[in-house]
Formats: structure tokens, C-alpha cells, sequence
């Protein structure tokens, strides 16, 4: 353990057996509890190909000051992973946390998960029990709430693009891997997020889940973010200062 971004930082914590399955975990400071500290679970994105934990530890500084602990997860990259592998990797990394949540001192029911575009859509469907994954896993630890920030919840237009190269999605299995057609867990609160200046298909999505998952979920929130875009709307999430983060850290039973 060492500090760092103002948190105890600990590298590299394997979830998984796979040199790919591993989270850097950051435990605030000076916890209001230390025994029962909310966690935040973040899912980076990339479009399944790029990026990975260490890019996003940027955010950890602003959500450890609000309290919680937070956890950055590798879930690996195409072509070498496929989407049901990362599927699985998601579910395996939360249910690694909720089982070893003492080890910490975190909050088992006070778990919150995050991801960003392909993060989201990962996280989407980590939660969605009928959306089997590549172990045919369950996850059995179940979030508090899901954060859900700029996600795609329907491949089968990505399927269509340059994108699906190292994918490798066919128009059934996109529809297989997408979350605007299976229910989620309907006792997880979700948060869905977007930028005002997103694509029209990013924003066309997001709308159209939240409307889908409103019908048998207690709590969506849909929330536009004025002035961003894709990617700078990751600054609204870093900084304590800004009214997204303080809507989304702000949480009643955190």
C-alpha cells in the first residue's frame, strides 16, 4: 500500500486468476467510517479495444475526498477478449470486492458502480442477469446503483462499423450482448448520463434505455450534461466542484 492522489493506493489487486483481471484500489484518507466505506467501482472506456485502469486514476482523487473508496478494474482488451469475457471479468471484479469487502473496510451494501461508454455498456450488462457472459457467471454481489456515463446499450449499430474489427460481433450476437434488450436488476438504481454535445446516436441511446429500464426499475435518473462532450465530460466527474459530481457523489444512502 502507498499513498497517493491523496488515498492509500493498493496496485495491481488480482480479482482473477488472468494476468488481465486485476484493480488498483484507493481507500480514502481519513474515512468518516472506517469500517463501513462506500465504494465506487469504475469500468473505463475505449470501445472495448483501448485503454485500461491506469488512465482513469485521475479520478480517484475527487471521489476518495467525497468519502468513498474507489476501484479502477482491468477487464481486457480485443481482439485478445472477447465482450462475454469482459462480461464476466465485471461480474467476477464486484463479486470479488463484495466477498473481500472486510479485508478494507468497505460497506458491502454501500457498493456503487461506474463505467464510461464501452464501461457502461460492460456495467449495463453485468446487471442485466439475462445477458450471459462468457463463464455463464452470476453476479452475486449486487450494487447499490450504477453510474452509467456516455454508454452504449445497443452493438447492433456498432456491429455495422469499423469498430466491430476486433470485436468480431455479428448482427445476433450484438443484439445478444446489448442491454436495451434484457431487464436489469430491478433493485439497482441507475444513473444514465450524457453529454449535451454527444452524437445523436449516443444520445438516442441513452434516452431509450432510461425509458426502458424506467419501466421496471424504482429509481433511473437521466441527466444531460450541459456543454460537454464524449470525452471532456470526465472532467465533470473528477472535480468535486462541479454539479455533476456533487449530484452523483451525494448519494442518500451511500
Amino acid at each position: 500500500m502507498r499513498d497517493n492522489y491523496g488515498a492509500h493506493l493498493i496496485i495491481d489487486l488480482p480479482y482473477g486468476a488472468n494476468v488481465e483481471e486485476k484493480l488498483d484500489l484507493f481507500l480514502p484518507a481519513m474515512p468518516a467510517n472506517p469500517k463501513n466505506i462506500p465504494l465506487l467501482i469504475f469500468a473505463h472506456g475505449g470501445y472495448w479495444q483501448q485503454l485500461s485502469k491506469d488512465d482513469h486514476s485521475f479520478l480517484a482523487t475527487a471521489w476518495t475526498a467525497a468519502g468513498y473508496a474507489f476501484a479502477s478494474i482491468n477487464y481486457g482488451l480485443a481482439p485478445t477478449s472477447n465482450i462475454p469475457q469482459m462480461i464476466s471479468r465485471c461480474r467476477q471484479a464486484i463479486n470479488w470486492l463484495g466477498e473481500n469487502h472486510s479485508h478494507y473496510g468497505l460497506d458491502k451494501c454501500g457498493i456503487h458502480v461506474m463505467g464510461h461508454s464501452a464501461g457502461a455498456h460492460l456495467l449495463a450488462c453485468a446487471i442485466s442477469p439475462g445477458i450471459q457472459d462468457h463463464g455463464r457467471s452470476t453476479l452475486l454481489t449486487r450494487p447499490q446503483r450504477a453510474i452509467l456515463v456516455g454508454g452504449i446499450y445497443d452493438l447492433e449499430p456498432i456491429s455495422q462499423t469499423y469498430v466491430n474489427e476486433p470485436l468480431g460481433l455479428s448482427i445476433e450476437s450484438a443484439r445478444a450482448l446489448s442491454p436495451q434488450f434484457y431487464d436489469i436488476d430491478p433493485f439497482v438504481a441507475l444513473d444514465i448520463v450524457y453529454a449535451e454535445h454527444e452524437t445523436k446516436e449516443f444520445i438516442r441511446q441513452s434516452k431509450a434505455y432510461a425509458d426502458k429500464c424506467s419501466i421496471t426499475t424504482a429509481h433511473v435518473e437521466l441527466t444531460e450534461v450541459q456543454g460537454r462532450h464524449h470525452f471532456d465530460i470526465m472532467y465533470d466527474i473528477a472535480h468535486t466542484d462541479t454539479a455533476l459530481f456533487q449530484q452523483l457523489s451525494v448519494y442518500a444512502d451511500k
